[in-house]
């Protein structure tokens, strides 16, 4: 990955609070069970979108899916609130937001033609046997929510700016990021442009749409390197926020729970196959916020 010294923090940045304190344990509760709460109670008491998964699976179904769309939502406020009090992003890799960028930006586009789109959802059901896509509105706003906060995030970092010179590893990780980032641009629009000037023989709708999804499992399969990376050279996940990892397992576990539970519930498993990506994302997402665990609990004690 290059030099420690790329990641290292400037001295003139005074270090956020440890956190170790009964009121910054209080606020890391409030954070983490207070939108899982909501999620629950919405999810019991509110209408159920689903009518394809049986009574009384439906209604679990609604808990946990609003529960994972809560908990994934706010997962995204609390760096943004960090970034704010401190008005630095030391800390927070710039090429890991730059990569949840655009993953975002395909999911969003997979869930919404999926959610919203006729023509897709027909080339959806001649696919799988007439079944419907199991992709929820929770799915799309939570996607859509993700890419406006992950703009906001980036924002923050272009505003209060105050990283050491990227060198060595680092400007190469950078180049390439950059260079994939750019590379998608194209590379979709191009694609899109065959799709609608073939008049879908070239490629369906769906199929087009399907490889934005894949592309969107393996950003997420390398998007967490950068962090990782950059907390293991500084020796501190300072600046990293600890509510956003917790929150992102929670919503993870959620996620994949209501996708086996609907499998399950209506026998019918291609709802896993045929939305890969949530699968995949929600275990992705777990896996490596249970490294950002070890590194914030185990290995950088604050």
């Amino acid at each position: 990955m290059g030099s420690g010294d790329q990641f290292a923090e400037p001295l003139t940045r005074a270090s956020a609070p440890s956190g170790g304190s009964a009121s910054s344990r209080i606020t890391l509760a409030a954070w983490v069970l207070g939108p899982t709460l909501v999620g629950l109670l919405y999810g019991l008491f509110g209408p159920i979108a689903d009518t394809s998964v049986p009574t009384p699976w439906d209604r679990v179904s609604s808990v946990l899916g609003w529960s994972y769309f809560c908990a994934w939502s706010v997962s995204f406020y609390p760096q943004v609130v960090q970034n704010f009090r401190r008005r630095s992003a030391v800390g927070l890799s710039l090429d890991y937001q730059l990569l949840n960028l655009a993953g975002f930006s395909c999911y969003f586009a997979f869930n919404a033609v999926l959610y919203y789109s006729p023509v897709v959802q027909q080339e959806y059901r001649d696919a799988h046997d007439g079944k419907p896509s199991a992709v929820r509105l929770n799915d799309v706003v939570f996607a859509g929510h993700a890419l406006i906060l992950t703009a906001i995030t980036l924002v923050q970092i272009a505003v209060f700016y105050d990283y050491p010179p990227v060198v060595g590893g680092g400007r190469l990780l950078r180049l390439c990021v950059l260079g994939g980032f750019a590379a998608l641009i194209l590379g979709s629009a191009g694609l899109g442009v065959a799709v609608a000037s073939s008049s879908e023989s070239f490629m369906t709708w769906l199929t087009y749409f399907g490889v934005l999804a894949q592309v969107k499992v393996l950003i997420s399969l390398v998007k967490y390197c950068p962090q990782v990376c950059m907390n293991y050279s500084r020796q501190t996940t300072d600046g990293w926020c600890i509510e956003n990892v917790l929150l992102d397992w929670t919503g993870g576990l959620l996620s994949v729970a209501q996708l086996v539970l609907d499998g399950w519930a209506t026998a019918d498993w291609s709802a896993v196959t045929g939305d890969p990506a949530k699968f995949l994302l929600g275990n992705v997402s777990m896996f490596f916020d249970v490294i950002f665990m070890v590194q914030h609990y185990c290995l950088y004690r604050p």
